[in-house]
């Protein structure tokens, strides 16, 4: 386990409804306020019509909206969709060696371009190379994570891209982020996405390696790292 302690406190407001994939309006102060959402998914177990919305400010130039949306309590439950701090998370976690076959790897650079596709950290240890695939899991029923939420294309080109990094002799591997800590077992998610959990099947059997990390956001400011949770399976 490992503590992550975010930069600013958080504001605790409530979710109205969502504007389109990467905007909802949330009410903050009694004034009704767009946020933008860092979250593509579909979301369809995390956002619920007066769930409590956590914000942190921004203030950039060009932004439509002061506020990101970092998490969302639904049923008691809070839920991460800020799918950028997921690989903040992970990168964290194989720092610490949380990951016992990641344990003395550095971090090179992220956002590697390979294979046609773009991952998401190579690192080294030595003169060895590690690509790491990183995905966000916020649906969860019954216990169950999994992953994806929606058809993704996307995904899939990334697994198509680590099984040829290992057939090439490199290391490579897919880490799931779980955001929420209702969820002890994940699973790829066949109903919704047949072709990525059989391309999952065959990274694995081709030697590609499968991570896990459960993240608990702890109002106002921390978000807990538990490593190698939930459990895999296919």
């Amino acid at each position: 386990m490992w503590l992550i302690r975010l930069g600013s406190k958080l504001e605790k407001d409530v979710f109205l409804r969502r504007i389109n994939r990467f905007m909802v309006d949330v009410e903050l102060d009694s004034n009704r306020v767009p946020a933008h959402l860092p979250n593509s998914g579909r979301l369809v177990t995390v956002l619920a019509p007066k769930a409590t919305a956590f914000l942190q400010q921004q203030h950039h130039v060009g932004r439509k909206s002061n506020y990101d949306l970092f998490a969302v309590e639904h049923s008691g439950v809070p839920i991460i969709v800020d799918t950028r701090f997921s690989t903040v998370a992970a990168q964290k976690t194989i720092q610490q060696g949380l990951f016992p076959s990641l344990k003395g790897y550095g971090l090179i650079r992220q956002n590697v371009k390979v294979n046609h596709s773009m991952l998401d950290l190579l690192l080294r240890r030595g003169g060895k190379q590690f690509f790491l695939e990183i995905k966000c899991v916020t649906h969860a029923v019954d216990g169950v994570a999994m992953f994806p939420d929606a058809p993704t294309v996307r995904g899939r080109k990334h697994l198509e891209s680590l099984v040829k990094l290992v057939q090439q002799g490199f290391d490579a591997g897919v880490l799931f982020s779980v955001q929420r800590p209702d969820a002890y077992v994940l699973k790829p998610n066949r109903k919704i996405d047949p072709p990525f959990s059989e391309l999952l099947q065959k990274a694995n059997e081709t030697g590609v390696k499968i991570f896990t990390q459960r993240l608990i956001f702890r109002f106002p400011n921390k978000v807990e790292i538990q490593p190698n949770v939930p459990v895999f399976q296919f």
